[in-house]
């Protein structure tokens, strides 16, 4: 995908058609990140304990019913998990957590750090294995918007939506990165070795560029290893947003999250012969989604969260946001796609 991390895996878990959820995984980092936590069944343990963060848009059973597995996948984990998601989420992930018994073995030493995401304020609790999960103490403080999570490598931002309950959509924001060019890496005259962890942890900590390094009997510049074996990421956006509507009161705070973006993971609930059925349960029409990408100047709109009573039809709403945006495109499943008329107009 072009402008992101060539190193980043973007994984639409359950395609268009099924529960909402994304996986953003570097590889060889235990930091992966998840957007919500539906039906998740396809990851495996391995993959759901490499989590760093959950972003969780809201708590209807199609975005919250698989964090139990995200729980059981990193319980015997000594590390902290950070959880985001409107308000409400704290009290719903500890209710979550206390509806099992544990047998709170001493190398049980996962930490849940959740947070209430509300407008102007940010609520936060830990959940400790260690304390047997406990009652959380709850701390607010002001939240001015929009980064939520902050890391070294990228941010995560966050708006409250239009939707039937308290919802939240997000962005994704990598920052320049440099990292190893494997190809360059391959070609070059000076084999890979030790010298490249080094290099890089030179590199990011901003050491002069006229620092050496010994590889062999050789001193080489850092300077020349940079340019010849080191690349810089591109600072893209990846926007997630689902179960809203595409209301006067919702668009500018969307069109912010979603300014420019790579890729737009965006709502498509609906044909828009529908449009009265989105309007009334709060999500956007195919029709909608690609105006919203439009409006928003993003490269790439991948329509998401398409409703059952679509199946056998799915490609019919992405040619309709075709019609409006050309680069859109859905994850539908092999065989999902048939000529028989769809079912009658309900909701």
């Amino acid at each position: 995908m072009s402008g992101v991390h060539p190193l980043v895996s973007l994984r639409l878990v359950n395609g268009s058609t099924g529960d909402p959820a994304l996986l953003v995984d570097y590889p060889g980092r235990d930091d992966a990140l998840l957007f919500d936590v539906g039906e998740n069944g396809s990851l495996d343990d391995a993959t759901l304990a490499d989590l760093g963060a959950v972003f969780i848009s809201h708590h209807h059973v199609d975005h919250f019913i698989g964090f139990d597995r995200v729980v059981r996948a990193n319980l015997d984990r000594d590390k902290a998990l950070s959880v985001y998601g409107p308000e409400g989420t704290i009290r719903k992930v500890y209710d979550k957590i206390k509806s099992y018994e544990y047998p709170f073995f001493p190398f049980q030493k996962l930490v849940i750090k959740v947070h209430d995401v509300l407008p102007g304020v940010m609520r936060s609790a830990l959940l400790e294995c260690t304390r047997r999960f406990p009652e959380p103490t709850i701390e607010a403080r002001e939240w001015p918007g929009p980064v939520v999570h902050d890391t070294a490598d990228l941010s995560v931002e966050a708006t409250l939506v239009d939707h039937t309950t308290p919802c939240l959509a997000f962005a994704l924001v990598e920052k320049p990165v440099v990292f190893p060019d494997p190809e360059r890496l391959a070609q070059g005259p000076i084999r890979p070795g030790p010298w490249v962890s080094e290099a890089l942890e030179l590199i990011r900590r901003g050491a002069p560029s006229d620092a050496k390094i010994r590889i062999g009997a050789k001193l080489v510049a850092l300077e020349e290893l940079r340019a010849t074996y080191f690349t810089e990421s591109a600072c893209s956006r990846i926007a997630y947003v689902t179960d809203t509507a595409w209301s006067q009161s919702a668009r500018p705070s969307l069109l912010r999250l979603a300014h420019e973006a790579t890729r737009l993971y965006c709502d498509a609930f609906y044909a828009d012969a529908q449009r009265k059925s989105a309007e009334k349960h709060r999500h956007m029409t195919a029709t909608q989604a690609a105006e919203f990408a439009r409006e928003a100047g993003v490269s790439e709109l991948v329509l998401i969260h398409f409703a059952a009573r679509y199946k056998g039809h799915f490609e019919a709403l992405v040619a309709e946001a075709r019609a409006v945006f050309p680069n859109s495109s859905a994850e539908i499943p092999a065989g999902a796609v048939n000529k028989s008329r769809p079912r009658a107009n309900r909701s």
